[in-house]
């Protein structure tokens, strides 16, 4: 597989999976480092990397990725994207919230309000991606669950503990 070849198919196929999600314009998938911790692509025997950079020093590398997962890693970005935009934009803080343990004002935050609309996305691109995004966020808030308030805060219906 030659590089540009390769980086080609990884575009087309996220951009052909993106449009199924209905939320506008595809990420352009980066051949070469930024250093502002934005992610590339490089091909490594037929395999995709996904490397990020800042400020000269490399900070991640995924490596031995193949097509299908290195689109999911793009796919969840532009999904996560757009849920945290929507919730910032939407959040609303409750004027009779009572005060967090730590005496500050809640100020309507739910990780939920991101993490099930990047689920619906991710469903909507397809059902496989939708399930593993569910097991994504299951694995995260199995270690970290939401917080009393971040349970208050949801606008969309929590999943149970576990």
């Amino acid at each position: 597989m030659v590089l540009e070849d390769g980086i080609a198919e990884l575009q087309a196929l996220v951009e052909d999976l993106w449009r199924r999600a209905k939320l506008g314009p595809c990420v352009r998938i980066r051949r070469e480092r930024t250093d502002d911790g934005s992610p590339h692509v490089e091909v490594v025997g037929g395999r995709f990397d996904i490397v990020t950079t800042e400020r000269g020093w490399e900070s991640s590398r995924t490596r031995g990725l193949s097509v299908d997962e290195a689109a999911r890693f793009f796919l969840f970005g532009m999904a996560e994207g757009h849920a945290l935009t929507a919730e910032l934009r939407e959040r609303r803080a409750s004027a009779d919230a009572p005060p967090s343990a730590h005496g500050l004002r809640d100020d309507g935050y739910s990780r939920w309000n991101w993490m099930a609309p990047s689920i619906e996305t991710m469903g909507r691109i397809s059902p496989e991606l939708g399930d593993w995004a569910r097991q994504h966020y299951q694995d995260i808030l199995r270690r970290a669950p939401l917080a009393d308030n971040e349970i208050r805060n949801a606008r969309h219906p929590c999943p149970r503990a576990d």
